[in-house]
């Protein structure tokens, strides 16, 4: 028994150390550098650059709607508030981005400061009172900083590659709404140089000058409602990227983290079951 209790007591002490070295290290070193900026400077880069083109992109669709509700008549008005009320989802669009942002710093801090340690000091609890409740306690803590400090990273390493593959098209979408802004001007001076000679225009030829007007101004609708549709599907792919896919992955992790604990829950309930019967 002595013996027993001799080689007992320098294994926890091993445990114990261990533990307050682990909590030490997580607080004080890993703390620091997964908060440092060059540790996440590939990530915030990557968000500064999206956050760069949606607020490129509202500036854009701002001037279109300012373009489109100044063609003559009221038959482009409801395409130029269409667009002035997409102004709300670049708004989102660029608070989860800046969100994002924020996360990647506090999460590390977060887990590295608080969860994993706390988790260390309840694995030293464990080793003194020997309750089960501390030990599960403990692993599950540990595992669930881990992941948390890993699923926000992740999540927007998956959202670049989908958003790489999509960025020339959103690229394209800027410069046609621009060149159909353009296109729009030209439009509407040609219009208004017919509006001022429209006396001359008269002698000519009366029944031509309000069919090319109305050729124009139908022209410049189907501009905007080109501008209108190269919009929504900007703003359908920023909102996957930035917002469901980042969503998707967290909650892929929140599944894994379910399933080892369920694996966890059935092997303890099997080794109660076996200690039962013995």
């Amino acid at each position: 028994m002595i013996e027993q209790a001799k080689t007992k007591f320098p294994k926890q002490t091993v445990v114990l150390m261990t533990l307050l070295f682990i909590a030490l290290f997580s607080i004080f070193v890993v703390a620091r550098v997964v908060t440092a900026t060059d540790f996440n400077a590939s990530t915030i880069k990557s968000l500064d650059d999206k956050k760069v083109t949606v607020m490129e992109l509202a500036a854009v669709a701002a001037t279109s709607s300012t373009v489109i509700s100044l063609i003559p008549g009221d038959t482009a008005m409801p395409i130029a508030n269409q667009i002035a009320e997409l102004t709300s989802y670049f708004i989102v669009i660029l608070g989860a981005i800046l969100l994002e942002k924020m996360l990647i710093v506090a999460v590390g801090y977060l887990s590295f400061t608080f969860i994993i340690p706390f988790a260390c000091l309840l694995g030293i609890l464990y080793l003194f009172i020997k309750k089960d409740v501390l030990r599960n306690l403990a692993i599950k803590l540990a595992i669930f900083g881990i992941i948390l400090f890993v699923a926000i990273p992740v999540s927007i390493q998956v959202s670049d590659v989908i958003d790489d593959s999509y960025q020339t098209s959103i690229e394209q979408t800027i410069k046609t709404v621009e060149q159909n802004e353009t296109n729009i001007e030209e439009k509407k001076q040609d219009l208004t140089t017919e509006d001022q000679n429209w006396i001359e225009k008269a002698i000519n030829s009366v029944s031509n000058v309000p069919s090319k007007i109305e050729n124009g101004v139908s022209a410049m609708v189907k501009e905007g409602e080109g501008m209108l549709i190269s919009f929504l599907e900007t703003i359908a792919v920023l909102i996957i990227t930035t917002c469901v896919i980042p969503i998707a992955v967290i909650l892929i992790f929140a599944w894994i983290i379910k399933i080892l604990f369920s694996f966890e829950r059935m092997a303890f309930m099997v080794l109660s079951k076996k200690s039962e019967m013995n």
